[in-house]
C-alpha cells in the first residue's frame, strides 16, 4: 500500500478524534469494535469472503457499523473488496 495512503488515513483518524473533542471517544472505540466485529461474522456468511487486511480493517474501525456496511455493499456488488481466482 501506498505510504501517502497511509498518511492520509493517519490523518483522518487524528481529525475525527479532535473534531469530537475526546467527549465521545468511548463511543467512537465502541462503534470501531462493532464495525471491526461484523467484519468478521459477515465471512462465515458470504462466500467468496470479503477479504480482510488493512484496508478494510481500517475502514471498519473509522466507520464502524457505516464503514461495514460500504464495504459489504461494495462486496456484493462487485465493485471491490472481492477476492479474484
Amino acid at each position: 500500500m501506498e505510504p501517502i495512503i497511509l498518511i492520509i488515513l493517519l490523518v483522518l483518524v487524528v481529525l475525527i478524534v479532535l473534531g469530537r473533542g475526546g467527549r465521545s471517544l468511548g463511543g467512537l472505540l465502541a462503534n470501531a469494535i462493532l464495525g471491526i466485529v461484523l467484519l468478521f461474522l459477515t465471512n462465515l456468511f458470504v462466500a467468496p469472503p470479503i477479504p480482510i487486511n488493512i484496508l478494510t480493517v481500517l475502514i471498519c474501525a473509522i466507520g464502524g457499523v457505516l464503514g461495514w456496511l460500504i464495504i459489504l455493499i461494495l462486496h456484493v456488488l462487485g465493485i471491490a473488496f472481492y477476492v479474484s481466482f
